[in-house]
């Protein structure tokens, strides 16, 4: 009996390590999506979350709890919007951060579809009324860190694929062992039974 137990307990983990009792799911990426918390919301929610936001933004004054809201609106494609979550930004002291989405993602578009939008970037970086934004400026810019990026991910992929050939070897080691003690338990267990037949 202890050794059926003991051949259970070894081929289990192998089972599991092949991918065989792959059907009882992936519980790491189950709890990592669980707790991701991707909230979406309605045009009806942001247009919501938006006039609640502006009306402190208007009057220059600060809210607790203001970054909610302003992650609300950065799951919004509108330069409106996401106008109002930069400025909130802004007036509660996280400058890069409202730099930030007004460089990347207000600016592109805010010549057609947001009118407004330009003049508080203005007063943030200090340009005066009359002064133009830089757009090729902010452009390349943006174009320096993309390609910056996706040396980062080139660099990170071919690291991975070495730390991936360095398990290889260990992985078959550890097979190795895995069947040479499978191997040696099915012997072991043939002997048993055979030598309780003779003495039957």
């Amino acid at each position: 009996m202890k050794k059926i137990i003991l051949c259970i307990l070894l081929t289990v983990p192998a089972l599991a390590q092949a991918g065989i009792l792959s059907f009882l799911g992936d519980v790491s990426s189950i709890s990592s999506a669980m707790n991701s918390g991707q909230q979406s919301y309605s045009q009806s929610d942001l247009k919501e979350i938006n006039s609640y936001l502006w009306w402190y933004v208007e009057r220059n004054k600060k809210l607790d709890g203001y970054e909610f809201l302003a992650e609300a609106l950065e799951k919004s494609n509108d330069a409106g919007y996401l106008d109002t979550a930069a400025q909130a930004y802004y007036i509660h002291g996280q400058k890069e951060k409202a730099l930030e989405i007004y460089e990347t993602r207000v600016l592109p578009t805010a010549r057609a579809t947001c009118r407004g939008c330009e003049k508080f970037y203005k007063k943030m970086v200090g340009l005066s009324s009359n002064q133009k934004v830089p757009y090729s400026k902010i452009y390349k810019k943006q174009q320096k860190e993309l390609e910056a990026l996706q040396k980062q991910k080139e660099l990170e992929a071919v690291k991975n694929a070495e730390v991936k050939s360095e398990e290889f070897p260990i992985n078959l080691a550890i097979w190795g062992i895995l069947a040479t003690l499978l191997l040696n338990l099915t012997v072991n267990t043939i002997a048993l039974f055979k030598s309780k037949q003779l003495t039957s």
